[in-house]
C-alpha cells in the first residue's frame, strides 16, 4: 500500500487564501478549533515548524522547551505578519509567558488572541469558566472578522463529530492490529489535521482508513507517550525494529482526539463538553491516578508490552508526571523507557540503540 496523497501546509494554505478565507497560528494544544471553523478561520497548529533556531534562543532562556522556542523563531521569521490571528491557549507556563512576550514586546501585525483552558477537577465552577471563554472568544471573532454566518457553528460541530468518529476508528483499528499502517504513516495522516481543513481532512481519512485495512505489522506492541509523535527519525526506527505502536498518549494525538463528539442542543455548550470530557493530560491538571489508569488501559486495549516516553527536554508539565507514571507502570508489569527529544532534531543512534534493547526485554 502507498501512503495516501496528502496536501502541503503551503499548498492548503494558498487555496485557502484564494477562497477568501483567514488564517489563524494556533499554538498548543487544545483551543475550539469548530469556533475558528465557522467564523471562516482555518487554524493552523504551531508545534515543530522546520526552522533553524537562529533569533528565538536570544529572547528565551536555554532550558525553555523547543516547542516554544520553535514557535518564536517562526514568529520572529514574519509568520505574525502573514496571517489573521495568532491564538495562544492555556497549556503551561511557557506558552503563556511565550504569549506576554509576543503581545506585549513583539506585536505582529496580526493581532493576538488568549484563551484560557480551566484545570482539573472539572466540575461545575470549571464548565461555567470554560461557557464564559467560549462566548468571549465568540465576540473576539465576530469583531475581526464579522458575525458567523447562521448555521456556520451547528455546521462546524457536524465536522467535529465526523471527524471525532474517524479519529476513534483509526485508533481502534490500530489496537486490534486490523491497521496496515506504520508509525510514521499513522502519524504523518492523522497530523495533516493540524492545517487541514475538514472538508479536506475527513475525506482524506475516510480513503486512508479504507485503503489501510488488514494486518499489522509484526512484533512487539508499545504504548508511545509524549508531547508529539516523533522525531521522524525515530518512528523509522520503530517500524524497523520490529516495535510496533497500538496506542498513543500524546498530547498533540490521542489526549485530544480521543474524546467525545459535541453532542446536541446549544452549541457553545455542546462545545464545552468536549473539552471538559477530554482525556487526562499533565496540561490539564489531571491527577496522576487518572493519568496512570488511562495509559494502562491503552497497554491493555492493544495488548501492548511496554510505554516508551518520548519527552520534549524541558517540558515541565510531562516531566513532573513522569518517575510516578513510571513507577506505577512497573508495578503493573510494563516496562518504560524515556528518551528525551528536541523537536526537529534526529533522534540519533543511541535512542536507536535503546529501543532495540527495550525491544529484546519485552520479548
Amino acid at each position: 500500500m502507498s501512503m495516501p496523497s496528502i496536501p502541503s501546509r503551503a499548498e492548503h494554505l494558498e487555496a485557502w487564501r484564494e477562497s477568501g478565507g483567514k488564517v489563524c497560528a494556533a499554538f498548543p494544544a487544545q483551543y475550539p478549533k469548530e469556533l475558528l471553523w465557522a467564523h471562516g478561520v482555518l487554524p493552523v497548529e504551531v508545534w515543530d515548524p522546520p526552522l533553524a533556531a537562529t533569533r528565538a534562543p536570544g529572547h528565551l532562556q536555554p532550558y525553555i522547551c523547543s516547542v516554544v522556542r520553535q514557535g518564536l523563531e517562526l514568529l520572529l521569521a514574519g509568520a505574525g505578519d502573514s496571517v489573521d490571528l495568532i491564538l495562544f491557549p492555556h497549556t503551561c507556563d511557557s506558552l503563556q509567558n511565550l504569549a506576554s512576550l509576543v503581545g506585549d514586546y513583539l506585536k505582529p501585525a496580526a493581532p493576538s488572541l488568549f484563551f484560557y483552558n480551566p484545570k482539573a477537577p472539572f466540575k461545575a465552577p470549571a464548565r461555567e469558566f470554560y461557557l464564559d471563554q467560549l462566548h468571549a472568544l465568540d465576540r473576539q471573532l465576530a469583531g475581526l472578522f464579522g458575525p458567523r454566518a447562521q448555521g456556520a457553528l451547528e455546521q462546524a460541530l457536524e465536522w467535529s463529530r465526523a471527524l471525532a468518529a474517524l479519529h476513534a476508528k483509526a485508533y481502534k483499528m490500530r489496537a486490534l492490529g486490523e491497521l496496515a499502517a506504520g508509525a510514521g504513516e499513522f502519524y504523518a495522516v492523522l497530523r495533516a489535521g493540524e492545517y487541514l481543513h475538514p472538508t479536506a481532512l475527513i475525506p482524506l481519512l475516510e480513503g486512508w482508513l479504507a485503503q489501510s485495512a488488514g494486518s499489522a505489522s509484526a512484533g512487539e506492541r508499545i504504548v508511545l507517550s509524549g508531547v508529539l509523535p516523533g522525531p521522524p527519525d525515530l518512528l523509522e526506527s520503530l517500524d524497523v525494529l520490529g516495535l510496533v505502536v497500538g496506542n498513543d498518549d500524546l498530547l498533540s494525538m490521542s489526549r485530544r482526539l480521543l474524546t467525545s463528539p459535541p453532542g446536541t442542543g446549544e452549541p457553545l455548550a455542546a462545545l464545552g463538553e468536549v473539552f471538559l470530557h477530554m482525556p487526562p493530560c499533565s496540561t490539564r491538571g489531571s491527577s496522576l491516578e487518572e493519568r496512570l489508569a488511562w495509559i494502562k488501559g491503552l497497554a491493555g486495549q492493544s495488548k501492548s508490552k511496554g510505554v516508551v516516553f518520548v519527552e520534549v527536554k524541558f517540558c515541565e508539565p510531562e516531566l513532573f508526571d513522569l518517575p510516578e507514571l513510571r513507577r506505577g507502570l512497573k508495578e503493573a508489569g510494563l516496562p518504560s523507557l524515556v528518551l528525551e527529544v528536541d523537536v526537529n532534531q534526529a533522534a540519533g543512534g543511541q535512542a536507536a540503540t535503546r529501543l532495540e534493547a527495550f525491544r529484546e526485554m519485552m520479548a
